[in-house]
């Protein structure tokens, strides 16, 4: 028996690593596969870094669906891009803006530049000329896919705050269950 686990060894070994580097592929395809995508100001960025979904029951007939991904895997950047729709009626595809007037679901965007500062996150704002909307276009038991786009203003209580545009925002993430 002592020389079986001897022997053993070497293939055990031989396991854990050929499973551990399954496990780092699996990484490098979601971030090649899942992402957020968008101009922020007219310019190119990318959050395919933990790129995901999650559903969550609220309670009450309430469903939210939050979709987020950062920039980097550098745990001290905190630049994040991120979305979440509440809804009272059922998840289908088609466009969600943060200003639609019915009470039916609730839409906020948010994008942190980097920053731990609360004041300096930009955030849905409920602009009437450019509001933050999502247009989804694929809604699956393991995905969702779509597209972005809209204003986001400075979290600040001052009326002429800094603002960034969101243009050609397209996403595709998992839906962890």
């Amino acid at each position: 028996m002592k020389k079986y686990l001897v022997n053993g060894w070497p293939v055990l070994l031989l396991l854990i690593f050929v499973a551990s580097c399954g496990k780092e592929k699996s990484v490098e395809e979601d971030q090649g596969q899942y992402f957020l995508k968008c101009k922020i100001g007219g310019v190119d960025k990318t959050f395919n870094v933990n790129a995901a979904a999650a559903k969550s029951d609220l309670g009450g007939g309430i469903t939210s669906y939050s979709v987020f991904g950062k920039a980097v895997a550098d745990a001290s950047n905190y630049e994040s891009m991120g979305f979440t729709i509440q809804l009272s009626i059922p998840f289908n595809t088609g466009t969600y803006k943060e200003t639609d007037p019915t009470t039916d679901y609730f839409l906020a965007g948010i994008y942190n530049p980097n920053t731990t500062e609360a004041t300096k996150i930009f955030a849905s704002g409920y602009d009437d000329t450019n509001p933050f909307q999502i247009t989804f276009t694929e809604i699956t038991a393991t995905t969702l896919s779509g597209t972005f786009k809209g204003k986001l203003f400075i979290n600040s209580t001052d009326p002429n705050s800094d603002s960034a545009i969101i243009s050609n925002g397209q996403f595709k993430v998992k839906l962890q269950k």
